[in-house]
């Protein structure tokens, strides 16, 4: 079965067998709207495989469900350049567990913008060496809501260069 040639409706009829049987390439292959037909059920069935096939287009245009329902082993599939295009609305509702299973490569390559966007339940699952992968920047965009949810662990994580470049209302809140 080709995925490229199914309707969104065919899709989301797909068994989560089946969806886990589809070919990486077929992935590939995939609109945005046949991308987003996929149900939270069927996007637990994802394989790391195909996870690991999404271009960033793709990972781009995730649904926000789809992404909330990923698994940490297909998170971990995800590329440094997929992790990078993640929607904030998307790392948003990243579970700490979930956050826990990105690389530190991926971790540092996060914006600005996705690091603002993390939430208070996802911050604890950041590790110290995830913490200390982060730029200055992303350390410095660090927010008084999400700062205070990681975990002393983490902070440790923090560089000299990462506390001088924390804004002095973000360093009161830890």
């Amino acid at each position: 079965m080709t995925a490229i040639n199914l309707t969104t409706a065919q899709i989301a009829a797909l068994s989560t067998a089946a969806v886990a049987g589809l070919a990486t390439s077929d992935f590939q292959g995939l609109t945005t709207a046949q991308l987003q037909a996929f149900t939270t059920a069927q996007a637990v069935a994802w394989t790391t495989g195909e996870v690991a096939a999404l271009t960033t287009a793709q990972t781009a245009a995730l649904t926000t469900a789809q992404a909330k329902a990923l698994t940490t082993a297909q998170i971990a599939a995800l590329t440094v350049a997929d992790a990078a295009v993640v929607t904030t609305a998307d790392i948003a509702v990243l579970s700490s567990t979930q956050l826990a299973a990105l690389t530190t490569a991926d971790v540092a390559g996060l914006t600005t913008g996705q690091i603002v966007a993390l939430s208070t339940s996802g911050m604890p699952g950041l590790t110290s060496g995830q913490v200390a992968a982060l730029t200055t920047a992303e350390s410095a965009a660090l927010t008084t809501l999400n700062a205070p949810s990681l975990s002393t662990a983490a902070i440790r994580g923090f560089t000299t260069a990462d506390f001088a470049a924390i804004t002095t209302a973000t360093l009161a809140s830890l």
